[in-house]
């Protein structure tokens, strides 16, 4: 495939204005607003409302766009975006090769965006790229939808582009095996694990096979890795949750909707006990949802939990990571009951990895003539 700077650069928004403009002004009008065209629409319009101002039936605004659609498609080959369009073909019909033969539309037009460089010019705004997208999506849809085929969204799957000849049980073979192999697991995965996981087990040599068996385009081979991920993107059973984990869907690791598993996320994602208030903070820059995290919701969710531990002043750690709930005493008493009589400094040298306290603390709490004794050696021990 050419590089960027090797590619013809395509302007995808001219392009289909020039396309067009050989339609009437109300087929213009139409197909703008039935497929969100103009830049910075973002809502596509219904019939219904689009008839209403013309003051004609649902249907025949329904006509109108299917005529504005076949008069296109006549006319295209006589203008001089034919070349253009033949180039988009073929660049699609290269990229879905390399991706395992099927892509979920988002990431097809984000590959096509960058690959024409549109992305890369560092002028161009959000709203302008996503123009160049809604253009590509329109052109690919309705003037190249007989050169591939595309997967309607369902429930299982976002809408997909495929090549007609990769047959579509091969992605949900793969998306079966995955969440089986997820189900098994328990728990979210990095990219890097999951294929470790998949490439164990025995399903993956014929997977792989079954990938590197699809049509050659232009001697391209593809690529098996990058297909399963496509498949992926493609699925609704499986998602990545903000920090780059996989998982099944319903997870509430992958899909948390409750505070307490926002609170569990971003402290797992930071790896080290944080204030409640900093908590709260990530949470709301993390942009889980619109719900808003606040300093005292957090702290309430985090003293009713028994996976959180305060190890300091409003500072909480995980208890998976190790940490034992309990005052400093109860510390204490845990690690003298494992490890047996101690000096005052490996006690406190102990109870510095289990709680954010200073010297004097642990100093106070030695003094509970009820829980410890000093031994004759100057160690101390627990009270039989």
């Amino acid at each position: 495939m050419e590089s960027h700077n090797q590619a013809k650069n395509v302007n995808f928004a001219q392009m289909l204005e020039s396309l067009l403009e050989m339609l009437s002004s109300r087929e213009k009008d139409v197909l703008r607003r039935r497929h969100a065209l103009s830049k910075g629409s973002n809502r596509k319009e219904t019939l219904e409302k689009i008839g209403q101002e013309y003051k004609v039936t649902r249907e025949r605004v329904r006509q109108i766009e299917r005529d504005g659609i076949k008069k296109l498609k006549e006319k295209m080959s006589d203008t001089s975006v034919s070349e253009s369009l033949g180039q988009i073909e073929e660049t699609v019909r290269t990229f879905l090769h390399k991706y395992g033969g099927a892509m979920e539309e988002g990431h097809l037009l984000d590959n096509l965006v960058d690959f024409f460089g549109l992305s890369a010019n560092p002028n161009a705004s959000a709203e302008e790229l996503l123009h160049h997208k809604k253009a590509l999506s329109f052109l690919i849809s309705h003037l190249l939808a007989d050169k591939f085929e595309r997967v309607s969204e369902h429930d299982d799957f976002h809408p997909t582009w495929k090549l007609k000849e990769a047959p579509w049980e091969l992605v949900e073979e793969v998306i079966d095996r995955l969440v089986s192999l997820m189900g098994e697991n328990g728990k979210p995965l990095s990219a890097e694990e999951l294929f470790r996981v998949l490439k164990e087990h025995e399903s993956y040599k014929g997977l792989s096979q079954r990938l590197t068996g699809l049509q050659r385009v232009k001697d391209e081979l593809v690529d098996v890795d990058e297909a399963i991920l496509s498949y992926l993107r493609a699925s609704k059973k499986i998602k990545r949750n903000l920090f780059g984990q996989v998982g099944l869907s319903h997870w509430n690791t992958i899909s948390p909707k409750r505070m307490n598993d926002k609170i569990y996320l971003v402290l797992k994602e930071a790896g080290k006990p944080l204030h409640f208030t900093d908590i709260a903070e990530l949470i709301n820059k993390t942009g889980f949802d619109h719900k808003k995290a606040l300093p005292a919701t957090i702290h309430n969710e985090l003293i009713l939990d028994d996976r959180y531990v305060l190890i300091g002043r409003g500072i909480y750690a995980l208890r998976e990571w190790g940490y034992e709930p309990g005052t400093v005493s109860d510390v204490i008493s845990v690690l003298l009951k494992q490890r047996g009589p101690l000096t005052k400094d490996a006690i406190t040298e102990a109870v510095s990895k289990q709680r954010m306290v200073k010297k004097a603390t642990v100093n106070l709490a030695l003094m509970n003539k009820d829980r410890f004794k000093k031994l004759a050696d100057k160690r101390y021990g627990l009270v039989v």
